[in-house]
């Protein structure tokens, strides 16, 4: 005979909990799966960032042009983060994305991480838009500032279990973040490139 309602509840909501519980650890330890969307990111970047480097057309049809999105081109507040001006370029920006995506996607699961990227990637547009000057961006920095900020937020608030090396990183997020704003707005300052530091602010304060 089956038990009243009232019986089943604890035990079921218990089942629940419990698995969900699970399913955090497990992902939080790195057990589930690899990091499959970070690598699918950073390998759809790659491959269009070279394809960018010698084809003009590519590269016209996906920065961050403003006139273009004054126009109602809006795709290119997400398709900035496909290019990059040059390979090291590319390199930094990859490197970065695979060590706060990973973890981020560790986190949250591949699903949140996603919404998460296109949103800072937005955000990040959004800011060298409004702040940036006519100049076109390229680069995937805006967003991954974004993964920053979301990174920050959740070592002070939220002190997920993650193994070793995770927590290294996380501990250190803060001062990432701080190094990388200082190093733009000091090459800006000395001439010496045009990082688009206000992209990299709106993605962080997204994230």
């Amino acid at each position: 005979r089956r038990p009243p309602r009232s019986t089943l509840f604890p035990y079921t909501t218990l089942f629940r909990s419990t698995r969900g519980a699970n399913r955090y650890f497990a992902r939080s330890r790195g057990t589930v799966r690899g990091p499959v969307l970070t690598i699918g990111i950073i390998a759809v970047t790659v491959v269009i960032s070279i394809i960018g480097f010698s084809n003009p057309d590519v590269f016209n049809a996906l920065e961050l042009n403003k006139v273009a999105v004054a126009h109602g081109e809006y795709w290119r507040l997400f398709t900035v983060t496909l290019l990059h001006v040059e390979y090291l370029h590319l390199l930094l920006n990859m490197y970065a994305l695979w060590i706060a995506g990973t973890l981020v996607e560790q986190i949250y699961g591949w699903k949140i991480y996603l919404l998460m990227y296109l949103l800072a990637a937005a955000a990040g547009s959004v800011g060298s838009y409004l702040f940036g000057g006519d100049v076109p961006s390229v680069g995937a920095s805006g967003a991954i500032f974004g993964l920053f900020g979301v990174l920050l937020v959740v070592s002070r608030l939220h002190h997920p279990v993650l193994g070793r090396r995770s927590q290294a990183i996380l501990s250190q997020i803060g001062m990432l973040i701080v190094l990388n704003l200082l190093f733009g707005f000091g090459v800006n300052g000395l001439g010496g490139g045009n990082i688009d530091n206000f992209a990299h602010i709106g993605g962080l304060i997204a994230g």
